[in-house]
C-alpha cells in the first residue's frame, strides 16, 4: 500500500474509536461528523457496513436523543432512502 492509507481498514476503527470517546456525551458536533452521504453519487461509494456503523455511532453519542418509537427509527434514515422505500 506504501504512503496510500486503506479506508477500508482504518475506517471502522476510527469511527469506533470516536464513538467510544464521545460515549453519551451529545456532542453534536462530533456526532454531525459521522453523518450520512445525502446523496447517490456519494452513498454508491460507501460500503453499507460502514453506513450502519456511522448511525450507530452517531446515537451513541447523542444517547438522550433516542427515542423507542418507531418514527424515531424512520428518521435515521437519510430522505435520499427513505423516498426509496415508499
Amino acid at each position: 500500500e506504501g504512503s496510500m492509507v486503506n479506508l477500508d481498514v482504518t475506517g471502522p476503527g476510527s469511527t469506533l474509536a470516536l464513538c467510544l470517546m464521545y460515549l453519551k456525551t451529545n456532542e453534536a458536533e462530533v456526532a454531525a461528523r459521522l453523518s450520512i452521504p445525502d446523496t447517490q453519487f456519494a452513498i454508491d461509494f460507501v460500503r453499507p457496513d460502514f453506513i450502519l456503523l456511522r448511525v450507530t455511532a452517531r446515537n451513541l453519542i447523542m444517547w438522550d436523543s433516542i427515542l423507542p418509537t418507531s418514527q424515531w427509527i424512520d428518521d435515521q434514515l437519510p430522505p435520499l432512502l427513505k423516498n426509496a422505500l415508499d
